[in-house]
């Protein structure tokens, strides 16, 4: 939850701005240099849990079962250290029906505050490729959340704090050129082989270059998802996005479809592979008419 596809959405100086995961390739070059940024991203974030590795090299995703380790890639509040790298195909992209790519990088790293509190912190980047309605390539803008939650939860999970968004973008198409924050929140139920839950935030801008318009964006992802015992499961996690800055009939994108994965231990690491299909019902002008998304991700027990 709150890891896939981040939709698309209208600013004022520029036709498409991806947010989080939004990016589209055409050309082998292009592929190649994705290629390479996620070589690099995964040895940036991989080498640093060298100790969560050691620490389960006895016990694979620690006594988890494998259904426990298909809920844990859903929950936001897992207590794991989780590194999903996502990529994302959109498709029939502009005037001229592009194809493209995107490539994001979420973990999620929580720490203990107390015997009865965590403290989650979720950065996320994506590299862009924008094929309209011009060719663009690099950064977005950087979003880090956090969130404050019961370290205890069972059944039902919360979780409350800020949501962060920086001007990190390589170009002005790519971003906001703003300084935005807001609230964040989610609320999960976990009983048996479901998973189900929302997350939301609202996003507005406070700072930066005013000359690039305000940021003033909602955003609502549901999850239903059902794990089974062999750590398959099918999920549908369609993140919905409503930009207020530009008139209701352009502002809203929401996705329609589904996701197929698998959790499983590859010899001392806990990992889940997924593929999903959605088609965007409702999207902006100039947004992919329907994406292809893959997700890995790798999860490091705290052992808290």
């Amino acid at each position: 939850m709150g890891r896939k596809l981040r939709c698309w959405m209208m600013s004022r100086d520029q036709r498409w701005k991806p947010t989080i995961r939004g990016i589209y390739r055409r050309r082998k070059t292009r592929g190649a240099a994705l290629l390479e940024l996620a070589i690099l991203l995964l040895g940036g974030v991989f080498v640093p849990s060298a100790p969560a590795q050691v620490a389960t090299s006895t016990q694979p995703g620690t006594n988890s079962t494998l259904q426990d380790l298909a809920k844990s890639v859903h929950n936001p509040f897992a207590d794991f250290v989780k590194v999903p790298l996502q990529s994302t195909t959109g498709f029939s992209i502009g005037p001229h029906h592009n194809a493209g790519e995107s490539l994001n990088l979420q973990p999620l790293i929580p720490f203990s505050l107390n015997a009865e509190w965590d403290l989650m912190a979720r950065p996320s980047l994506s590299a862009t490729y924008q094929p309209s309605p011009h060719e663009q390539f690099g950064l977005n803008d950087l979003q880090t959340s956090f969130f404050v939650t019961p370290h205890n939860a069972d059944k039902w999970i919360w979780g409350v704090g800020p949501i962060f968004q920086f001007p990190t973008a390589t170009s002005d198409a790519l971003g906001t050129g703003r300084w935005s924050g807001g609230p964040t929140a989610a609320l999960i139920y976990s009983k048996g082989p479901w998973f189900n839950g929302v997350l939301a935030y609202q996003l507005l801008s406070f700072a930066g270059n005013r000359a690039r318009g305000s940021v003033n964006q909602t955003y609502v992802e549901p999850e239903v998802s059902y794990n089974f015992e062999s750590g398959w499961y099918v999920a549908c996690d369609p993140p919905m996005t409503f930009d207020w800055t530009t008139n209701a009939s352009n502002g809203w994108t929401i996705p329609i479809g589904a996701d197929v994965g698998d959790a499983f231990n590859a010899g001392s690491h806990a990992m889940s592979f997924q593929v999903g299909a959605y088609d965007l019902a409702r999207r902006p002008d100039g947004a992919p008419q329907w994406i292809i998304r893959v997700q890995l991700t790798a999860l490091f027990p705290t052992g808290r």
